[in-house]
């Protein structure tokens, strides 16, 4: 049951309303890029109609204003300029309509230009907050397995760079639009004018657009390819900041430098041979206008000298040609980021469309909880990913309440398992159920209400310790939660007089993914903003392991206590853990291999008695009591036997 949210002909922000992203295409040499790089600006316009409908109004007024403007200068020209020169006696209102022709329209541009700028910029930003909105709302929804195959820093590439490079053009396409307007106009003129003057304006024209649609697909797959490059440069720049420590410790320090430094040096070269076309093609248009204002001139001379064109009329043409070269820039200009676009455009859509996400139905669980907790139950489940099987035919039950220990070798499929029973993956084959449902089967939203994960990787939020315990309050009852309940948490994972030894409480900042705390400490804030959601399942995947033997003892006797009110699985083959599981389920080589209690298992399960022994070997203390035969003495009241 895929979830299509996201996946059609668009996607919206918190709003309803958003730009469309069409399905992604790879860009290829020799494709021009004019038509999806116009459908992008047409969709962030139609998603903000109001600035939209200002920005193209203004700009078409704008471009009129400077076919007014030459109009105004060759009136002039004829009416002022040339009378005066010849000694002829001009009239007060020829000086006052030239002055307040060419003042009115310079007025009416600069007000067009600011008030094309403004709207421009809302509609720009404002598509970009809700490409980024979707971008990162994808993100969440797609599968964990989507996750796995692609680097955080190319992730972070396309919600940052890609979506920059989408929305480019648009800060000149409202210009663009005026300047088509003026473009129109202007030729228009010239061929009202003088038939000749016109045709040298068709051609520079026609000229102009056949240099840009070559200059697109020329410079399209080197767009692409620098956008690539981008998002290989974010990722390896993400991974050697991330493991800083690693690179430190293991004076790594000249390897980083150099694998950073080559992918720097792709994206130099990739945004070269950018560079290098635009080299090529730059001169080449920026010097046409200037040819044609040549041609005007040696045409139109000829003509002034006949009588066939007034000094005015000539002057009026080639500042109308000259004026040309302005939107022809302006167009140039925006022809030349389409490629951009469209490069952005194919890897943000890559993720719209993707349509790896977890399923939801409509099927609801119990609410309140019945005490007891909920049960879990796996039939026939397996998963693989790209040919090699990780689980397979795995029939497990768990009964409301009850406390099992996973244990497994290293590679055995214990997170696999456990990702399959709180849904972060769906099996290949068979099903997984939840208080009796099938998994894919229920709501959005119900499993994260009801069951709670901590994983073997604490991971904290930047904020303060209340802040990544309330997060959005009770998932249920959509209600903050007390201090009292916060306190109580803390108290159970062993993390009450952690807090209350840092320097502001619950209100002490952590620091980014929780750096200002030591691994153990994140651990048991883990632990403990799973336990204040009062979950009725409780998946610790190896939850415990940076906490010392004492800590550990007490934080599983917290646990323990949770026997028929709460639904638990433990992973691990830490000895302590086993101790107070009702069960145990012993996974090998990605299948249930025996299901039973502890005492039952070291009878019948060699390899399961080998893997305590060596967390018996490794990880004991003098003190704890512990033999992997009998577990702990009568003072830690194991009760196994």
């Amino acid at each position: 049951m895929p979830d299509r949210r996201g996946a059609g002909s668009s996607f919206a922000g918190p709003s309803g309303a958003g730009p469309s992203v069409a399905p992604a295409r790879d860009v290829r040499g020799g494709e021009a890029t004019v038509w999806p790089g116009l459908r992008t600006m047409l969709d962030g316009s139609l998603a903000h109609p109001v600035p939209a409908l200002l920005a193209a109004v203004t700009g078409i007024i704008n471009g009129t204003t400077m076919i007014l403007g030459a109009i105004a200068i060759g009136w002039a020209t004829d009416h002022l300029i040339v009378p005066a020169l010849a000694g002829d006696d001009v009239g007060r209102a020829a000086w006052w309509i030239a002055a307040g022709a060419i003042v009115g329209v310079s007025t009416l541009r600069w007000m067009t230009i600011i008030a094309r700028g403004i709207a421009t910029g809302f509609v720009q930003h404002g598509s970009q907050a809700d490409v980024r909105r979707a971008v990162v709302d994808r993100y969440l929804h797609l599968g964990l397995a989507w996750h796995r195959r692609h680097a955080p820093g190319q992730l972070l590439s396309t919600a940052v760079a890609d979506v920059d490079a989408l929305w480019l053009p648009m800060l000149n396409f409202y210009f663009t639009l005026g300047m088509v307007v003026m473009l129109v106009v202007a030729i228009i003129e010239m061929f009202l004018r003088a038939a000749a003057l016109g045709l040298v304006g068709v051609a520079l024209v026609l000229a102009v657009l056949g240099l840009n649609l070559l200059y697109q697909r020329v410079l399209a797959p080197r767009a692409a390819a620098a956008q690539a490059q981008r998002g290989v440069f974010g990722a390896l720049a993400l991974e050697s900041i991330d493991g800083g420590q690693v690179v430190r410790t293991l004076g790594l320090a000249d390897r980083e430098r150099a694998r950073v430094g080559a992918a720097a040096h792709g994206l130099r070269d990739a945004n070269f041979a950018m560079g290098l076309v635009s080299s090529v093609f730059d001169p080449v248009i920026e010097l046409l206008p200037t040819v044609a204002v040549l041609g005007v001139l040696a045409v139109g001379a000829h003509q002034v000298e006949a009588g066939e064109l007034s000094v005015g009329v000539l002057v009026e043409v080639v500042y109308l040609l000259l004026t040309i070269s302005i939107p022809l820039n302006v167009i140039s200009r925006f022809l030349s980021m389409l490629p951009i676009s469209t490069a952005g455009r194919t890897r943000v859509a890559a993720v719209i469309h993707s349509a790896e996400t977890t399923g939801h139905g409509d099927r609801t669980l119990a609410s309140p909880l019945k005490p007891g907790g909920i049960g879990l139950r796996a039939r026939g489940a397996g998963y693989a990913v790209g040919g090699t099987r990780l689980l397979s035919d795995v029939d497990l039950d768990i009964a409301p309440g009850e406390i099992v220990a996973l244990v497994g070798a290293t590679g055995s499929g214990k997170s696999t398992l456990v990702d399959l029973l709180g849904r972060q993956l769906d099996p290949s084959e068979g099903v997984v159920e939840i208080g009796g449902v099938p998994a894919a089967e229920l709501g959005r939203g119900q499993i994260a209400a009801r069951l709670a994960v901590v994983s073997q990787s604490p991971w904290l939020f930047a904020g303060s310790v209340r802040e990544n315990l309330q997060l959005d309050g009770h998932p249920r009852e959509h209600r903050p939660y007390s201090d009292a309940e916060l306190w109580r948490a803390l108290a159970s994972a062993g993390a009450e007089n952690v807090v209350r030894a840092l320097p502001a409480g619950l209100d002490t900042r952590v620091g980014e993914r929780g750096a200002r705390l030591s691994g153990g400490q994140r651990q048991r804030l883990c632990l403990a903003r799973a336990l204040v959601r009062d979950p009725g399942v409780l998946l610790l995947d190896d939850a415990t392991s940076a906490l010392d033997p004492a800590v550990e003892r007490d934080v599983l006797a917290a646990i323990a206590e949770l026997r028929g009110r709460v639904t638990v699985l433990i992973v691990g083959g830490r000895p302590s853990s086993v101790l107070v599981a009702d069960r145990v389920a012993f996974l090998r080589a990605g299948r249930l291999a025996a299901v039973g209690t502890h005492p039952e298992l070291l009878a019948t399960e060699p390899e399961y008695r080998r893997i305590l022994h060596a967390y018996a070997d490794h990880s004991s203390h003098p003190g704890d009591g512990w033999h992997p035969d009998h577990g702990f003495g009568d003072d830690h009241g194991s009760g196994d036997e």
